[in-house]
C-alpha cells in the first residue's frame, strides 16, 4: 500500500473517531440539559406546592404522606391531600425535602391489617374489653369512609367520665380538679400500668376492675349513641393501644427508643374524622417500623 493510500485511510479513520466522539459528546450534553431541565421542573413545581398551600395547610404534609401511601386514588376532603396524592414520586419527595420532612414515601399498606390484628390480640390478651374491631374493623373504617367530614371538635377525649378505679388521681389533682373522675387516657394507662406492667401496689384484682373497652362502651353508651361517636371513640382506642403494644416491646417505656422513619404530626391537629383517621394510622405505621427493623434502627 502506498504512503498516500496509508495516509487516506489514517485521516478517514480519523474523521470517523472525531465524529462519533463528537456525536457522544452532543447527545451526553443534550441528557446533561434534559436532567438539569427536569431537575429544575421539579424544585419549581415542589416550590409551587408549598406556596400555593400555605404555612397552615402544609403543616399536614405528615398526614399526606400516610394518605398518598393508603389511600392514593381516594377523592379527599382536605384538599392538600387529593393535590399531594397526584404529585408524581420525584415532586412529592421534593416537596418534603424542601418542606424539611424527613419522610420516606409509603409503597404498601399491609401494615394496617397487621397493626389492627397485633391490637385486637393485644386487648384480648391484657383483658382491654370488646375493642369492637370486628366485621372488617367496621366502626374504624366507617370513620373515614361514611364520617370523614365529622369534626373532631364536636367531642372531647380528655372529658373526665371514668371512676378513678385504681388510684390513679393524686388526692390533691382531685380537690382542685373538683371531681373524682378521670379521663378515658388517664383510666387506659393507670390499667396499663397495673395489670401489664404489673405496678399493682394496692393488690388490686383484675376482675374486679372495669375493663377499659367495656367501661367506655357503657360510659358512652354505645347501643344507643350516634355511629358518629362511636367511630371517634373507635379511632381514640385504636391509636392509644397501638401505643402499648409497641410500649409493651420495650419493657413499658419509649425512653431512649428511636426509630427510623416514623411519621409524626407535628403541631397540625386533626380537625375532622379523615385527619384523625391518617393521624391513627402514624400509630399503627410506627408500630409496623418498630417490628420491620428492630435490629437495624432501635437504639437504647
Amino acid at each position: 500500500m502506498r504512503a498516500y493510500d496509508i495516509a487516506t485511510l489514517v485521516i478517514s479513520i480519523l474523521s470517523l473517531v472525531s465524529s462519533g466522539v463528537i456525536s457522544f459528546a452532543i447527545f451526553y450534553m443534550g441528557e446533561r440539559m434534559d436532567i438539569k431541565r427536569n431537575r429544575l421542573d421539579v424544585e419549581y413545581m415542589a416550590r409551587k406546592f408549598i406556596i400555593d398551600h400555605g404555612d397552615e395547610e402544609i403543616m399536614f404534609l405528615p398526614y399526606c404522606v400516610i394518605a398518598s401511601g393508603v389511600n392514593r386514588h381516594h377523592k379527599h376532603i382536605r384538599s392538600i391531600y387529593n393535590d399531594f396524592d397526584a404529585l408524581p414520586d420525584d415532586v412529592q419527595k421534593e416537596v418534603l425535602r424542601q418542606a424539611k420532612y424527613d419522610y420516606s414515601l409509603i409503597k404498601e399498606s399491609t401494615w394496617v391489617d397487621a397493626g389492627l390484628k397485633e391490637i385486637k390480640d393485644f386487648a384480648k390478651h391484657y383483658g382491654f374489653g370488646d375493642t369492637f374491631l370486628y366485621e372488617g374493623e367496621k366502626y374504624f373504617r366507617r370513620a373515614f369512609d361514611d364520617h370523614s367530614e365529622a369534626l373532631t371538635s364536636k367531642y372531647n377525649e380528655l372529658e373526665d367520665l371514668f371512676n378513678d378505679s385504681l388510684g390513679w388521681q393524686p388526692k390533691h389533682l382531685k380537690t382542685l380538679k373538683g371531681t373524682r373522675k378521670i379521663s378515658f387516657s388517664q383510666y387506659m394507662e393507670s390499667y396499663y400500668q397495673a395489670f401489664v406492667l404489673g405496678k399493682n401496689e394496692k393488690g388490686f384484682k383484675k376482675e374486679d376492675v372495669p375493663k377499659p373497652l367495656d367501661y367506655l362502651k357503657e360510659a358512652k353508651n354505645f347501643p344507643n349513641c350516634d355511629q358518629e361517636e362511636i367511630c371517634f371513640w373507635m379511632m381514640v382506642s385504636v391509636r392509644k393501644l397501638a401505643t402499648y403494644v409497641e410500649r409493651t416491646r420495650h419493657g413499658g417505656y419509649m425512653d431512649g427508643i428511636q426509630i427510623h422513619g416514623i411519621i409524626d404530626r407535628g403541631d397540625a391537629l386533626p380537625e375532622t374524622f379523615e385527619d384523625m383517621y391518617y393521624e391513627t394510622l402514624m400509630a399503627l405505621y410506627e408500630l409496623w417500623l418498630d417490628e420491620e427493623y428492630p435490629r437495624k434502627y432501635k437504639k437504647r
